[in-house]
């Protein structure tokens, strides 16, 4: 994975919670990154231009992350596109649910930025 080259969108709608994963990211040596404070937003950027990750809030206003997540999987172009799920709601079910819609990875708010760094590396490969 070239990292100076690999193009992350983060979404969340709280802007601290997006510079700290941005400052992740910059540590990671990846500078291409995109934000969305809505998932709105997010699959406006997403239909746009190609992105190689996606880091993305589950709790959002208007759009959640699940809905953005089914809908970067409905769409061929997308459906393949590594998708990493933040939440601060780490119950059974919740986590089930983001599996079935085929996320790549799930992170359990709040996080240190080292397990951040390893679940974009593990789905970066």
């Amino acid at each position: 994975m070239d990292r100076t080259t690999l193009k992350v969108l983060v979404v969340d709608d709280m802007s601290s919670m997006r510079m700290m994963i941005k400052a992740v990211l910059r540590e990671m040596g990846i500078l291409l990154v995109h934000e969305a404070g809505d998932g709105d937003k997010a699959l406006e950027l997403l239909n746009a231009q190609p992105f190689g990750l996606v880091v993305c809030d589950w709790d959002m206003p208007t759009v959640d992350g699940l809905a953005v997540l089914q809908q970067v999987r409905a769409e061929p172009r997308t459906s393949k596109l590594p998708f990493i799920m933040l939440t601060a709601n780490s119950a059974r079910d919740h986590v089930s649910r983001a599996i079935e819609a085929g996320v790549s990875d799930y992170l359990a708010k709040p996080f240190k930025p080292v397990d951040l760094m390893a679940k974009i590396k593990r789905v970066m490969g």
